[in-house]
């Protein structure tokens, strides 16, 4: 039995079965019939061989699957994009960048290089000879400053008005009509990436 909860533990679901050897966590990420990752977790009430079974399941189907191997809030995915929300919502509130012209950085930005591989591959390939010890070494300094200064914005209900007040061509606009179009830029990316059923046919 998988679980597609993305916020509640392993643990908190494993409470209300007597059988908590055969259930894992499985959650799709959204739009989840057309975005790959199914991230499975297991962990020490899990029986032997459950989350490679599980992870077999999703694959054979077309899913690409991570193992989340210690249980913290969110996961993977959702804890990733919550750590980039919250620095948008901190360019926002600080007046830095209005609410679309921030999602364009992203769109436009690092979110094209993202559909490729993720951050610390891409990092790798950009440091050229020396690859990622390269990088690190580099850029070390800069990335700490950055870090030191990131924000910790709440979303409170001033924050929930001026974001939906931000949002405008895309935002305001039909949601099926939107959704419609993400599915179409997603399918093209896919297809472009190389992503197809049954795996992935580039690093991922």
């Amino acid at each position: 039995m998988a679980s597609s909860a993305s916020g509640l533990t392993l643990t908190e679901l494993q409470a209300g079965w007597d059988r908590p050897d055969r259930l894992v966590l499985g959650p799709p990420f959204n739009p989840p019939h057309l975005i790959p990752l199914v991230e499975v977790m297991g962990n020490d009430r899990t029986g032997a061989g459950v989350v490679d079974r599980a992870r077999d399941f999703y694959e054979s189907v077309g899913k690409v699957t991570i193992e989340v191997k210690r249980e913290v809030p969110g996961h993977v995915a959702n804890r990733l994009q919550a750590a980039l929300w919250r620095e948008v919502i901190h360019l926002v509130n600080e007046g830095v960048a209005s609410v679309d012209d921030v999602d364009t950085a992203i769109s436009y930005g690092p979110g094209l290089r993202w559909a490729a591989w993720g951050p610390t591959t891409l990092f790798h390939l950009g440091a050229g000879e020396g690859g990622i010890a390269a990088f690190c070494e580099r850029y070390a300094d800069s990335f700490n400053r950055w870090w030191d200064d990131l924000g910790h914005p709440h979303l409170d209900e001033a924050t929930a008005a001026r974001l939906a007040g931000g949002l405008t061509a895309a935002g305001s606009g039909d949601l099926d009509a939107l959704a419609a179009q993400r599915d179409a830029m997603i399918v093209a990316a896919i297809l472009a990436a190389g992503r197809v059923k049954g795996g992935v046919e580039s690093p991922a």
